[in-house]
């Protein structure tokens, strides 16, 4: 049995409770903060799964499968940053599908390679993917509630005072001009987590290919796990650099304090769906896996409907079935 279909959705579906979860506390704490932290507590776990690793399977580090790795935690570690911020100040069940088009650049990797999936495994991605584009079309029922409303669960402070009485009597005009402009921020935020995490699909692809080559000759084991391991180091290293280089209260990094719980089980999620990618990759097709992969605004969407109450249009239910037909499909070639 082929275990990329499987292991592929299983990482979407972590991926995408994980983001959830982050995004909530990216609505209490500085988006960087959130990230930062999350992937110290998913390293400290990783770091164990590869100390018993070591000493079970003999797991030793590939040279140019770290280097792969560490080139895919640069495109995470900015991809992060970019989609916590937009699920701080956006409607997470439009910004996590937008961040999700990711899926395309793996695809397009796998058909420059010629690595093309079978006449099946394609209707399946392409239904899947089409699918991502409906969920992701505007939903005007998923706007913010008004002040006289009860706020929704992880509503931040910066969403309070956009709909304080104040804000509510500013002139109509600015006020109209303000929001198209917060809107394209928070969409090319998403798109550029997208392309983030569609680089970190298709960097960990070749770092596990030349880590299970090596494997195949000298007799090691885990080497997904080394991978990663690099991946987390840089983007560690990319995120402490943003919190050098960044301005601004959003973009501060702090300790989360009480919260540190809640972050620490967001990392923990993360670094469990990268490495059920990682293990995918090694046994499925890239345009495969990395479309399940790229499923989690499924999670995230439900999870918001569910403790949120965000309501999804018609088109964006269509959309959560054309993906769910999609994994059909994938799991049927």
């Amino acid at each position: 049995m082929n275990l990329g279909v499987p292991l592929g959705l299983s990482s979407g579906l972590c991926w995408g409770a994980a983001d959830f979860f982050g995004g909530i506390q990216s609505r209490r704490l500085p988006a960087l903060t959130v990230a930062f932290w999350s992937q110290v507590a998913g390293a400290l776990a990783l770091a164990v799964a590869l100390a018993i690793a070591s000493a079970v399977e003999g797991a030793r580090p590939v040279a140019a499968g770290v280097a792969w790795g560490l080139a895919a935690g640069v495109a995470s570690g900015c991809a992060l940053v970019l989609f916590y911020r937009s699920l701080a100040e956006g409607t997470m069940s439009i910004v996590a599908p937008i961040s999700a088009c990711g899926a395309v650049v793996p695809v397009a990797a796998a058909l420059v390679t010629g690595n093309q999936p079978g006449t099946l495994a394609a209707l399946g991605v392409l239904t899947a993917i089409a699918g991502v584009v409906l969920v992701s079309r505007p939903n005007p029922s998923a706007l913010p509630p008004r002040p006289a409303a009860t706020p929704a669960l992880g509503a931040s402070p910066t969403h309070a005072a956009a709909h304080t009485p104040r804000a509510v009597a500013a002139p109509a005009r600015p006020a109209a001009a303000a929001r198209p402009a917060r809107s394209g921020r928070v969409v090319a935020m998403a798109l550029g987590s997208a392309l983030g995490f569609g680089l970190f699909y298709v960097f960990v692809d070749a770092g596990t290919a030349v880590s299970a080559g090596a494997a195949g000759t000298t007799g090691s084991h885990g080497s997904p796990l080394w991978v990663i391991a690099g991946a987390r180091m840089s983007s560690l290293v990319i995120l402490s650099m943003i919190a050098l280089v960044s301005r601004g209260p959003a973009w501060s990094l702090r300790w989360p304090g009480r919260r540190i719980g809640a972050v620490a089980l967001v990392g923990l999620g993360d670094t469990g769906a990268n490495l059920l990618f990682a293990y995918a990759a090694t046994t499925g097709n890239l345009a495969v896996v990395g479309v399940l992969g790229s499923l989690y605004p499924v999670a995230t969407v439900v999870l918001a409907r569910w403790l949120l109450g965000e309501r999804l249009s018609g088109g964006q239910n269509a959309g959560v079935v054309l993906a769910l037909a999609g994994v059909g499909l994938l799991a049927a070639a």
